[in-house]
């Protein structure tokens, strides 16, 4: 194994005003009308000689695609989904899959052997999985990353492979020579996969703004132009080009490699471009999509999805489809019922404990009460022990404030307590507004707000989103004379 974090010779060119002329006048882009050739639906695209064998359109995934591997012979392909589930189509003949394992963490990429009866699957954390006749070389399981890995590229004779990480960094094994990496640049994007030349000689590494760098042998023919966020690279079979795939289908073409066609305007709304892989002529391509990402300001039947179940589960929120404050709220909850990471973003441990139904468990046995657990930073709807529904909240920081009435301390109270009294609007208070305040003892409410930090943040008051404390108030469930258990 070796690590890219030493020097190297890079031989990506520094473009004179010439040679940018020269790889304008070589790159296809998306303005071209895409040729009668392409075929497919809204999973695969396939363009040039690049045959459309079928699809997982239309089957319920256990979790998304994100990645696409052609056989040798370019009849045949393989979608890889993040579980590390595989599906075969044409003469791409299935040889296992990680769907049944439990990952450490999410599969990010695939790589076909040089005979097409075997594959490699790569995980975010360096881990590899190998099947049919992919020999296991080496892995970057178990160690430190400074960024996760996005992708991986095979040398042609099959007994290596590099991996490329989102900072650049490259690592390769077996018989794959380490050229360089973009490790020490300075990426406008993260770095999101790599294409390696037919000899091994070389390679390119590709970053989200469509940034090219290149080693070894690879030659530098141009960047993307910006506008279209970059997902994948492929070379071509002379290795002296290559095709960039954007997010929206768009096909960046330069060097020899010809451009013939691309699924911008194709994909449906909702649907985003995930990767590419290239027939062995040259002259054709197949690009795989999947549901838009399910992370922070996405939209789409993705989010809808994520959210239903979120709700189902307990989890408040609502079910629009749009990946706002109240979904990374709702993640929040999860995440701190699980007692992971608090990202408020959908990751892997965070599914693992969504599929695995996590729940807090109250300590409350009978009756209706909203629990309040200030350890873990949640609010619970408990009914005679059962947990209806959960709500991130942030109570009092421990920190010490001044009032009119003098210093005092930021703690909520611990104890049993009952909904006393409710203000139906917004009370503008000396230490800062609260939103349809339902108070529970003294000047302690549980309030709306709109800052609800996945940690203590308040002088004392329970804070809940704008979103839901409308709905407490809209649903009925927190009504005047409502038990709360407050306790740490």
């Amino acid at each position: 194994m070796t690590e890219g974090r030493y020097p190297a010779v890079v031989l990506r060119r520094i473009l004179t005003l010439v040679s940018l002329v020269a790889c304008i006048a070589a790159t296809v882009t998306l303005v071209q009308t895409t040729p009668a050739s392409a075929a497919g639906d809204d999973t695969v695209v396939t363009f040039g000689d690049a045959p459309f064998a079928g699809s997982t359109s239309g089957t319920e995934l256990t979790q998304p695609l994100v990645g696409i591997a052609a056989n040798r012979r370019g009849d045949g392909y393989w979608l890889v989904g993040r579980d590390g589930g595989i599906f075969s189509f044409g003469n791409a003949a299935f040889q296992g899959s990680t769907g049944d394992i439990r990952l450490n963490q999410p599969i990010v990429g695939i790589a076909s052997t040089s005979t097409g009866r075997g594959y490699w699957l790569v995980a975010a954390d360096g881990g590899i999985f190998a099947f049919g006749d992919a020999a296991f070389l080496g892995s970057m399981g178990g160690t430190r990353l400074s960024k996760p890995i996005v992708g991986m590229a095979a040398t042609a004779s099959g007994n290596g492979y590099w991996l490329v990480a989102a900072d650049g960094g490259l690592f390769s094994f077996g018989d794959a020579v380490f050229f360089g990496s973009a490790a020490t640049e300075r990426l406008g994007r993260p770095a999101v996969g790599m294409a390696a030349t037919p000899d091994g000689g070389g390679y390119w590494i590709v970053a989200g703004d469509g940034s090219v760098y290149s080693y070894g042998n690879a030659p530098h023919h141009g960047n993307a132009p910006g506008h279209e966020f970059i997902v994948g690279v492929v070379s071509s079979t002379t290795g002296q080009g290559y095709r960039l795939a954007g997010a929206r289908g768009g096909i960046f073409a330069f060097g020899d490699a010809s451009f013939e066609g691309s699924a911008s305007g194709v994909l449906p709304a909702g649907r985003v471009a995930i990767g590419i892989a290239g027939t062995p002529s040259g002259r054709g391509y197949f690009i795989a999509a999947t549901d838009e990402p399910v992370a922070p300001g996405a939209s789409g039947p993705g989010v809808s999805g994520l959210q239903a179940r979120l709700n189902a589960l307990g989890y408040w929120v609502p079910v629009d489809g749009k990946f706002g404050q109240t979904t990374t709220q709702a993640l929040y909850a999860l995440q701190k019922s699980a007692g992971i990471a608090r990202t408020g973003n959908f990751d892997a441990a965070t599914s693992r404990a969504l599929d695995d139904q996590v729940l807090p468990t109250p300590r409350s046995t009978s009756g209706y009460v909203a629990e309040i657990d200030k350890g873990r930073q949640i609010l619970m709807l408990v009914s005679n022990g059962r947990v209806n529904r959960v709500f991130n909240v942030s109570t009092g920081n421990g920190a010490r404030y001044t009032s009119g009435s003098g210093t005092a301390v930021a703690i909520t109270p611990e104890g049993n307590f009952s909904i006393q009294r409710q203000i139906n609007g917004l009370r503008i208070s000396e230490l800062g507004e609260l939103f349809r305040p339902k108070y529970f003892t003294g000047g302690y409410a549980i309030h709306g707000s709109p800052s609800i930090p996945p940690f203590p943040a308040s002088h004392g008051c329970v804070r809940v989103s704008n979103g839901a404390i409308n709905f407490l108030w809209d649903s009925g469930e927190l009504p005047l004379g409502t038990p709360v258990f407050v306790h740490s």
